[in-house]
């Protein structure tokens, strides 16, 4: 079943939310939001974003949204020369750039394996390159048979490769979350606490492509945290997913 974006007017006004730089809400085909994906400057704390978007949905367009189908990803704008207009559209060089974790792969299709990187071993510092590596994506491989895809990822850390996969409908607007779980089942061993997504989505940002996850991480004694990653696509739906998987756990993963 195809992604529906039956709202284009409610997207269009939740657009015009102080902070909020791309918005997607999916809806049904009784045009009935099911999920609502932002991306926000943070300067407003993302529970003030949520209520925002509620509170214009019902009063403007008598929406009653649930708060668990809005997902906020903030991203900092690190331009600070102050010479671009207020409300303008970010461009690439204004997104943060993800983890660098590997050449791009090249795009996967059904059935279809990425070849490994002639060097999978590349330099990720200078002298405490062995202490300071990070994971990278070996292979994507993304599987349709009947109603059902799998997607199975391949890392490799350390000299080792991790692999894991996920399943689930073969609706293409589901690959992206089964791309970032397949990713995760993928780090598993090297977290050490429970993970899962929150949301997984690709935004026309500025006009370019950006693949955008949100983490829910579980840390023993601590209340669960919220974690977000992006990368800008570079040919591959599933490349971009899993690199912002990558980029949201960076820091827990070089420790």
């Amino acid at each position: 079943m195809p992604t529906l974006r039956l709202l284009p007017e409610l997207e269009e006004a939740i657009r015009q939310i102080p902070g909020v730089r791309a918005v997607s809400v999916v809806t049904s085909a009784q045009a009935e939001p099911t999920e609502v994906h932002i991306l926000a400057s943070p300067g407003k704390a993302a529970k003030k974003v949520v209520r925002d978007v509620q509170s214009l949905a019902l009063a403007r367009y008598d929406i009653d949204l649930d708060h668990r189908i809005v997902s906020v990803v903030q991203i900092e704008d690190e331009t600070s020369n102050g010479d671009a207009p207020p409300g303008a559209e970010p461009a690439l060089a204004d997104l943060p750039p993800s983890e660098p974790v590997a050449p791009p792969p090249a795009a996967v299709e059904d059935d279809e394996v990425l070849d490994e990187p002639d060097d999978l071993e590349a330099d990720v510092g200078d002298d405490d390159a062995a202490e300071d590596a990070r994971p990278s994506i070996a292979a994507i491989t993304v599987r349709t048979s009947g109603a059902e895809t799998e997607a199975e990822v391949t890392l490799v850390f350390a000299d080792e490769e991790f692999t894991g996969s996920a399943l689930g409908a073969a609706a293409s607007h589901h690959r992206p979350r089964l791309v970032a779980q397949a990713t995760l089942a993928a780090l598993d061993p090297l977290l050490g606490v429970p993970v899962e997504v929150d949301s997984a989505a690709v935004l026309t940002v500025g006009g370019n492509d950006v693949a955008l996850v949100v983490l829910t991480v579980s840390v023993p004694r601590i209340a669960a945290q919220s974690v977000s990653g992006s990368a800008v696509l570079r040919g591959d739906e599933a490349d971009a997913v899993a690199r912002a998987v990558l980029d949201a756990l960076n820091r827990r993963l070089s420790g």
